[in-house]
Parts: C-alpha cells; sequence; structure tokens
C-alpha cells in the first residue's frame, strides 16, 4: 500500500520513463482528447479500466460511481453522456460492472446502511425483486450476486437507449455503439453481456433505426 508521498515519487518515476521513450509525449498528449469510448463504470478502486484494457491516456472518457447506474436526474452523469456524445463523438459506450461489487451486496443485503447509500442503490434492490424467480432458481449466493451484477448493467443499458440524447442521435443515423461489460475480478478478464435487441426494439426501448 502506497502512502501519500509514495504517490507522488511514483508520479516523477513515470514522468521521467515516458520522457525517455517520448520527449514529446506530454506535448502531445496536452493538445487535446479524441476518445473513441465513453466509459461508464463502478467507483471500486480495484477497476482501472486502462489497465485492464492495457489502454493509454486518451482512449476513454469516463464517468464512475458506486454500482455503474444511470440516472435520468444526474446531471454529472448527464453533462458526461452530452459531452462525449455531442462534442467528442464518441464511437462507443460501454456501461461496465463487475463481479464482488461493494453496491450490488450492499443493496443484496436490504441497504442496512445511511439513507444516501440506501437510496442510492435502491434501484438495484427494485431489479432484484423483479428478477426474484430467476435469482431464487441459482443454486448459491455467489451466482445469485453475480447475475444481479449482470441483471443491473442491462438496466442501466436500457436507461442508456431511453435518454434523448441517445435517441436522438440514433434516428439521425449517427451514434455510438453501446455496449455492456462485467469486469471479472476473480479472473481479471472482460465479460461482454449481451444485449436482446430485437426484444429491446419491440418493446420501444431501442429506436428501430439503431444497429449493431
Amino acid at each position: 500500500m502506497q502512502n501519500y508521498n509514495e504517490l507522488l515519487e511514483a508520479n516523477l518515476e513515470w514522468v521521467e520513463k515516458r520522457l525517455d521513450l517520448d520527449k514529446d509525449y506530454f506535448k502531445n498528449l496536452s493538445k487535446g482528447q479524441n476518445p473513441p469510448f465513453l466509459y461508464i463504470g463502478c467507483s471500486d478502486s480495484r477497476m482501472p479500466i486502462d489497465t485492464f484494457t492495457q489502454s493509454e491516456p486518451g482512449s476513454f472518457f469516463i464517468h464512475r460511481n458506486i454500482a455503474n447506474q444511470v440516472f435520468s436526474n444526474d446531471m454529472n452523469f448527464l453533462a458526461t453522456l452530452e459531452y462525449a456524445v455531442e462534442q467528442l463523438e464518441v464511437e462507443h459506450i460501454i456501461v461496465s460492472g463487475h463481479y464482488e461489487c461493494g453496491g450490488i451486496k450492499t443493496a443484496h443485503d436490504k441497504c442496512r446502511h445511511s439513507s444516501i447509500i440506501s437510496s442510492w442503490l435502491m434501484p438495484i434492490k427494485k431489479i432484484e425483486v423483479e428478477h426474484k424467480e430467476e435469482l431464487d432458481s441459482l443454486a448459491t449466493e455467489q451466482e445469485r450476486l453475480d447475475r444481479l451484477t449482470e441483471l443491473n448493467v442491462l438496466e442501466q443499458l436500457k436507461h442508456i437507449f431511453e435518454l434523448s440524447v441517445i435517441r436522438n442521435r440514433i434516428e439521425n443515423g449517427k451514434y455510438p455503439r453501446i455496449h455492456g461489460w462485467v469486469l471479472d475480478i476473480r479472473s481479471g478478464k472482460i465479460v461482454e453481456i449481451e444485449i436482446p435487441i430485437e426484444e429491446w426494439k419491440s418493446k420501444g426501448i431501442i429506436p428501430k433505426e439503431y444497429q449493431v
């Protein structure tokens, strides 16, 4: 575990290594950003997406919160999404959860925490109730938590598709492709969540113009 001073020392070492490889690295980095991906993930400290994907700075425009929630009244999130789509014109939006998520576990445990955390996680508890039959059919607590993690990602993807900034882009024909991931912290691998495109189109969740 690093202490505070070690963070600053590590930064200087990293700068020196970068400059040894490319003396113009930071000059070029400061010219602007053109990330192809908007990443909506969990705040968990073990989930640095650039590390998991071996990506360089500038690859991901990032929004993170507890349990990777997408709320239509979250101005922080909405501003991030609009900027990513309208200004940066990202090519892909990724909503990513992860197994062993503290937010998922807390929601499952009936949110026995402060009113703020309970309120934030209440939508996950609702997902659990809506899918009770499926979750109860699984053999172990671990399987139920893992599946709840996946169902949470799917629910947030629905919310993305239902937002006007995304629907307008889709209907106009120039839009980012939308993906769901779960990071498997137990193996380090990314699990891609299948989106039921045609089913959601039939229900009006996804505009008919959307193509993968």
